[in-house]
């Protein structure tokens, strides 16, 4: 496999929706709520019957939401791309109005890599790249596979742009 020609694909781990979890598990709970505490707990007599009979199913409502809220997380993850080539770093997101983001390789200052313990099981970390670009000095990579052989095609790339373009540092 040719590195220094081809173009590099990664993508984040939808591990990063992990976050979100408890919110799930505590909406989830909430379906296991008897009506009739509920019915005592919420005076009811002061609504109309219709708006009664909601504010009973207002926990399959919360769980709806939730789960549509973390639909659209992992869908927002799902449509990020990191593509590395000789000449820049390509960063697309963005559901519905994607977006491009354009480093040159000339312009990358440094870079970090951070593995926290539950990224190191499944073999993921995150590559933080520090630039001279005024739109984003600082662009993290998240929960990405491989971060150190990332890092080192990138570092490897960044050195043979800068001496292509005559730069120094």
């Amino acid at each position: 496999m040719n590195k220094t020609n081809e173009t590099i694909h990664c993508k984040p781990s939808q591990l990063l929706n992990l976050r979100y979890l408890p919110g799930v598990l505590a909406a989830v709970a909430l379906l296991f709520v008897p009506k009739a505490f509920l019915s005592e707990m919420i005076p009811l007599g002061f609504f109309p019957e219709k708006l009664a009979w909601n504010i009973l199913r207002l926990p399959e409502y919360l769980v709806l939401l939730t789960l549509i809220f973390v639909g659209y997380q992992m869908l927002k993850i799902w449509c990020i791309r990191y593509e590395i080539t000789t000449e820049e770093l390509r960063h697309t997101h963005g559901i519905l109005r994607r977006r491009h983001g354009y480093i040159e390789l000339y312009r990358i200052k440094d870079f970090q890599v951070d593995r926290p313990l539950v990224y190191r099981f499944f073999r993921l970390g995150n590559l933080i790249v520090y630039t001279s670009d005024k739109t984003s000095p600082i662009f993290r990579m998240e929960a990405i596979n491989r971060p150190e052989e990332i890092y080192t095609i990138l570092r490897e790339r960044v050195e043979q742009n800068r001496r292509e373009k005559h730069v120094l540092v």
